[in-house]
């Protein structure tokens, strides 16, 4: 008799790993998709049906290549499903010299008009450069969040860097093994104290400005993550929302030529 692998803590890792891009299928209905293997327990939305997807694929090839550049490159070469989300080119490396869709900005103050460029052309030297560093470091977990954030800061590929990088910081650290996952903050003021502090973290020009913002960012980070990730799922909290009006007071914001 095939044992029955135990999916919360997968459900708890997709549902982070889509937060900063709106996917709103909850960690009940993620948990139901793994175990059903069907998308048909997901809210019906062709964006969250492709983080999912992403998702699974990413970490399928992160695993068979290993963590390096070429690892992290084939995690965002499996970003292809039909989605606004994705990467119209998925695993190239950017070179805004030739190719007008490698130029992206990100918005780190809209009011203000202000958005971060990175680099323009991107190698896979840039990569193995961080890559190289993690793998010369103690492998703490503050190690492996560094890559996260010096690959999110790097922004090597046209769409989905984020989910890319998570990913493959989870490869470094041996999470996507013991299921101990990196993730992002669950709590709505957290997640975007966390957000902040990553946009904080591109703009720094020095390495004492990125060392306090990448402090910054770690502080809000989930303190206790194995007990959060296995912790039961039931449709009791889910029940009860029906009966309580929501107002939401944090709203996601895109626009037109500038990545969030």
């Amino acid at each position: 008799m095939e044992k029955k692998t135990d999916n919360t803590a997968l459900a708890w890792f997709i549902t982070s790993l889509g937060s900063l891009n709106s996917y709103g299928s909850t960690v009940l209905q993620t948990k139901q998709a793994l175990d059903a293997r069907s998308t048909k327990p997901l809210r019906q939305n062709v964006d969250d049906i492709a983080i999912y997807q992403d998702a699974l694929k990413g970490i399928s090839a992160i695993k068979q290549v290993g963590f390096s550049a070429d690892g992290i490159i084939a995690i965002n070469r499996v970003f292809d499903s039909p989605s606004d989300e994705e990467p119209n080119w998925p695993g190239h490396l950017r070179n805004a010299m030739y190719n007008d869709d490698d130029r992206i900005g990100i918005i780190v103050d809209s009011k203000a008009k202000e958005a971060y460029f990175p680099p323009e052309h991107i190698t896979k030297a840039d990569i193995e450069k961080i890559v190289d560093r993690y793998k010369q470091s103690d492998h703490h977990e503050r190690d492996a969040w560094r890559v996260f954030a010096d690959l999110a800061k790097l922004q090597p590929f046209q769409d989905g860097n984020k989910r890319t990088v998570l990913i493959a910081a989870n490869a470094a650290y041996g999470t996507l093994e013991n299921q101990n996952y990196l993730v992002f903050p669950f709590n709505d003021l957290d997640r975007a104290e966390f957000a902040i502090n990553l946009m904080r973290y591109y703009q720094a020009t020095t390495p004492a400005n990125e060392g306090q913002a990448f402090e910054k960012m770690l502080s809000f980070l989930p303190t206790n993550r194995e007990v959060l990730l296995r912790k039961p799922i039931t449709t009791t909290d889910v029940e009860k929302a029906k009966t309580i009006r929501y107002k939401e007071q944090l709203r996601s914001r895109k626009d037109d030529g500038l990545e969030l």
